[in-house]
């Protein structure tokens, strides 16, 4: 069975490899015939062959690149909608950069026409839906959802037995066993998959597991501990004979502080200059629907628990209730601008102000009410590791989790970001942003079931 299984897996990265490399060469040639019949003839020393093809080698890797910062690779993992969304996005910023870096110096005198990279754009777009469905039902078709089986400690999976029932275009949940300190079980079991989901099993009995998995070729998905998280991004040490992991706790080394801090100010500087039309057209909405105040500020939780105040736009009516509820999916405290600009991530604009004073970072965790981390850190008590680091307005527990994402999943994910810093991975955090602010489930609220739960159980 695990060569089938073997075999399963390389075929399905071989397609994914081949769709890739067929998209960015049509893309590829689409540049090739705009830059050849437009753009070349314009210049004053035309390009040869050589320096055409060279240009369009330059264009693919771009596309590559550009296509790895909106996550687009992935590909079995989205949907038709999804896939356009993001490989449009990732043309879009292409070309546009081509335009800027690669076309208009080459005329050394001055603008170029934008209408052939317009249309090219275009072409490409279309290319990609086509792409997208094509690649979608050839997924369908070639390679089926995967059956799993899930192993538990107690039967308390009714959260992930649901989100993975939403992808089931992907996985298909066959069997759920409870262990009961008969491993021989489990193994048995974990012969009859390919695929083995490992929940909240204790550590030594889920390092048996991996290790009987490992020994007969079945995929192992785990659902991490904090002290995985932790030792995941390690150094690897080879001093002595005995291997040895090095793994770090003073959060974000000097060097990466200074160069996060440059691109924070000029960023945001640049940012609340280019939307300040958005600005008064927001204040004004604002301010017209019922007369209170524009700005909305509360008090967050920062580095080393530090409390400053965070700067929105006001999305919701002014009460005299000081009562802290989370917003429901249909919260009748939101208006009617409220709604929009919580949509669009608009109400979180004003708070590159407080990047600018440097209570904030563009990138890192989410900054939480000083009530909310009171209340996580006496059910998780590792809650307080994620304020090694100044709060963001963006992150991966703001791109990859949603408004009502429970706290200890939001800490893994903060985690995960403190552990993996670099300029590089906030620059590619801030780009894959731009596709989240378009996605509507990142801003669903809590149900009335979790408000509810909210009040006697923080991991809820």
């Amino acid at each position: 069975m695990h060569k089938s299984h073997y075999g399963e897996n390389q075929n399905s990265y071989k397609l994914k490899l081949a769709l890739v490399i067929v998209l960015i060469l049509v893309q590829g040639l689409v540049f090739f015939d705009t830059w050849v019949n437009y753009y070349n003839e314009l210049l004053r020393f035309p390009y040869i062959m050589k320096g055409n093809i060279f240009l369009m080698l330059v264009y693919m890797g771009l596309t590559y690149i550009f296509m790895t910062l909106f996550d687009c690779n992935n590909l079995s993992e989205y949907r038709p909608a999804y896939l356009i969304f993001s490989e449009s996005l990732s043309i879009i910023s292409c070309n546009i950069i081509v335009y800027l870096v690669i076309i208009i110096p080459a005329a050394a005198l001055g603008l170029m026409p934008m209408m052939p990279i317009v249309i090219m754009t275009l072409k490409d777009i279309i290319i990609i839906i086509l792409w997208s469905f094509l690649l979608y039902n050839l997924f369908k078709i070639l390679v089926p959802p995967k059956d799993i089986l899930l192993i538990t400690s107690k039967n308390n999976m009714d959260e992930m037995i649901y989100k993975i029932s939403k992808r089931n275009d992907l996985y298909k949940i066959k069997e759920q066993i409870i262990f009961n300190n008969n491993l021989s079980e489990i193994y048995d079991k974990c012969n009859n998959y390919n695929n083995i989901l490992i929940g909240d099993v204790t550590s030594e009995v889920r390092n048996d597991i991996i290790k009987h998995c490992f020994n007969n070729f079945r995929s192992i998905y785990v659902i991490p501990k904090l002290s995985d998280i932790l030792l995941k991004y390690s150094d690897d040490l080879f001093i002595f004979d005995t291997p040895l992991f090095l793994s770090t706790s003073f959060g974000i080394p000097i060097e990466i502080k200074f160069f996060k801090r440059l691109i924070d100010f000029f960023l945001s500087v640049s940012t609340l200059f280019i939307f300040m039309p958005i600005w008064i057209i927001v204040a004004i909405l604002i301010k017209i629907e019922d007369g209170g105040p524009i700005f909305y500020c509360q008090e967050r939780v920062t580095i080393n628990n530090k409390l400053f105040n965070i700067i929105k736009f006001r999305s919701m009516k002014v009460t005299n209730s000081n009562e802290v509820l989370p917003t429901l999916d249909s919260d009748d405290r939101i208006t009617r601008i409220g709604s929009f600009i919580r949509k669009y991530h608009i109400d979180e604009i004003p708070q590159l102000i407080n990047v600018i004073k440097g209570d904030m970072s563009i990138v890192g965790p989410r900054p939480e009410r000083k009530e909310h981390v009171d209340l996580y850190s006496r059910e998780i008590r590792e809650f307080h590791y994620r304020n090694k680091v100044k709060a963001g307005l963006t992150g991966l527990a703001q791109i990859y989790g949603k408004y009502n994402t429970s706290a200890i999943d939001k800490l893994k994910l903060d985690l995960i970001y403190i552990k993996r810093c670099s300029i590089l991975f906030d620059l590619e955090l801030i780009v894959r942003t731009i596709k989240v602010l378009f996605i509507k489930e990142n801003t669903e609220g809590f149900s009335i079931e979790s408000q509810e739960y909210i009040k006697v159980n923080a991991k809820q």
